[in-house]
């Protein structure tokens, strides 16, 4: 399949509007499968229910764009294979909402390049031949997809330890796969602005921008799906105090191995159990004495509180 560019669209994108495609650092949270995203998330922002946060000015995005061609120079250095820069975004041939753009095509193969830094801190995600982290996998295959790609290489400087160039081979299934998933969360959910189904533990900052205001009108009446939520909120509510109280009792248990003495050691651990100072604001005593100091540093937090509670007559 050759290149084919963002200029054999009918009507080419606004510069920056990420919102009428599916682009590499989407594919990932589409799939449910990202660190930083949900599939929530993405379909709040490409449906334009949720603004993106800017992140342009962060330092390590500023520090990664910058650091871009020194990956590239590095990988050159490396491998001894040239690369050369794709000016334009690539676009499938089908889907025309399915879009990337590559940071390098690697010359005299059919394979592409992405350039990618990170801190020491994630030294370990790098580490071994076939340790990569999973949305950087998913977003080179999705890449290699548009661009026809036998193979992707993904270069990462990782802080000032140390380079790593990994190779990903054409998985024609895989790929086909991760496409179609694609094209269904766009069609199923973003072109009708259909909210998606796949909702996770990290929505409720989501959830709340999407509906921060509460209608005080009369309840709506649920079905019987609430009835089963609530039933399970109650039993994991259950088993966290559970938990709690076992883990409560495992500590103490420990204390009462140390007794007086500040740490102990085996032959896998240190445990400690030292004395620290706290310094808090008294806020009642501020409040009580100073209220005028108090009232000064206030600030107003709007949230939306879920609460569950029995009605009378049936059994909590």
């Amino acid at each position: 399949m050759p290149y084919k560019l963002s200029q054999d669209l009918p009507v080419p994108l606004p510069k920056n509007d990420r919102t009428g495609y599916i682009g590499g650092s989407d594919i990932a949270a589409v799939l449910g499968l990202s660190r930083w995203k949900t599939p929530l998330q993405v379909w709040a922002e490409k449906t334009g229910n949720l603004i993106p946060e800017d992140i342009g000015h962060k330092l390590h995005v500023r520090l990664g764009i910058k650091l871009e061609a020194t990956v590239c120079d590095l990988f050159t250095e490396e491998t001894g294979k040239k690369v050369a820069r794709v000016n334009e975004a690539l676009v499938h041939p089908k889907y025309p909402f399915l879009r990337g753009m590559i940071d390098r095509r690697v010359v005299g193969e059919k394979s592409i390049l992405e350039a990618k830094t990170t801190s020491s801190w994630n030294a370990d995600k790098w580490e071994g031949d076939d340790n990569i982290p999973q949305d950087y996998i998913l977003q080179t295959m999705f890449y290699m997809e548009l661009a026809g790609a036998e193979r992707g290489y993904l270069a990462c400087l990782v802080g000032n330890q140390g380079f790593h160039v990994k190779t990903i081979e054409r998985d024609d299934k895989l790929q086909k796969e991760i496409i179609a998933k694609a094209v269904d969360f766009w069609t199923r959910y973003i072109e009708p602005k259909i909210m998606p189904t796949m909702i996770t533990s990290r929505d409720a900052d989501t959830l709340y921008s999407l509906y921060p205001l509460g209608d005080e009108g009369e309840a709506i009446v649920l079905d019987d799906t609430a009835n089963a939520l609530v039933d399970t909120l109650l039993a994991y509510n259950a088993d966290a105090k559970a938990l709690e109280n076992q883990i409560d009792k495992v500590k103490n248990d420990l204390r009462i191995m140390l007794k007086e003495h500040t740490s102990g050691v085996t032959d896998k651990w240190t445990i400690t159990w030292k004395n620290q100072e706290t310094n808090r604001v008294n806020l009642k005593k501020l409040k009580d004495e100073k209220p005028e100091i108090c009232a000064a540093y206030l600030e107003k937090s709007d949230s939306r509180v879920l609460r569950v509670k029995a009605l009378k007559g049936e059994k909590k």
